[in-house]
């Protein structure tokens, strides 16, 4: 008996799906995106070393009140008011909130409504230590003349700057005081003067202010100065 022969089936050529070239096609992305992670890594590094030669160069400083604090806090005699532009320098040197007030600006600036706040009973006082804030220039005013053992402590930049005390403030207290004490960078300790010292201008702010009859950005020149906002040495923030 024969066997019949087996059919053997033809072997079909395999035939696979073509590869999609990804590598290829999204090597143009890939470029792309690292070119721009370099360009973006470059200019924060570039921005970064520039910020730090300014500063160098010109650093951004507030005004530097350690010597006034220290000349105030070794003459002060106990229950001894002390009006102060930047109440933490003297909190730290004096130790104690007791006898301090915040010489804060006209309420409409932005500096008195950033660093000071309202109390329940009415009372405007630093945000930060909670004194007594003078918000007004009738208030300086009625301090001023109601206290001749006074001690002030502020600064020239900030008697000049029209989003601090330029205009009526300023005008009184650079009529109304003398100079006890100057230091490097503006800071100054100054005392009540007597009243045959005042000046005439500063008397008439002074009573404009308590009838509530007066314009707070009023110079001394009569002229009136827009205020702007706090810039940032300002913002450091020093109040």
């Amino acid at each position: 008996m024969t066997s019949e022969p087996r059919s053997v089936p033809e072997a079909r050529p395999v035939v696979r799906p073509a590869r999609k070239l990804v590598g290829m096609a999204s090597r143009p992305e890939r470029l792309l995106a690292i070119l721009a992670a370099l360009i973006l890594g470059i200019s924060v590094t570039a921005y970064d070393v520039a910020g730090i030669r300014n500063m160098q160069v010109d650093p951004v400083t507030g005004v530097d009140y350690l010597p006034v604090v220290q000349y105030v806090a070794e003459r002060k005699e106990p229950g001894q008011k002390v009006l102060v532009a930047l109440p933490p320098p003297a909190y730290l040197a004096l130790g104690s909130t007791e006898d301090m007030i915040f010489l804060s600006s006209p309420l409409e600036r932005k500096r008195a409504q950033r660093y000071t706040r309202l109390t329940e009973d009415g009372t405007y006082v630093d945000y930060w230590t909670g004194v007594e804030s003078i918000v007004d220039t009738a208030g300086l005013c009625r301090l001023l003349q109601s206290d001749p053992d006074l001690i002030i402590l502020v600064d020239q930049p900030r008697l000049v700057a029209d989003w601090a005390f330029k205009g009526t403030m300023a005008t009184v207290l650079n009529g109304m005081t003398y100079v006890r004490y100057t230091a490097d960078g503006g800071a100054m300790v100054l005392g009540v003067a007597p009243s045959a010292s005042h000046t005439p201008r500063a008397e008439e702010l002074c009573a404009q202010a308590l009838t509530g009859n007066i314009d707070e950005n009023l110079t001394e020149d009569g002229s009136s100065t827009d205020t702007e906002e706090v810039t940032d040495s300002e913002a450091n923030p020093q109040p």
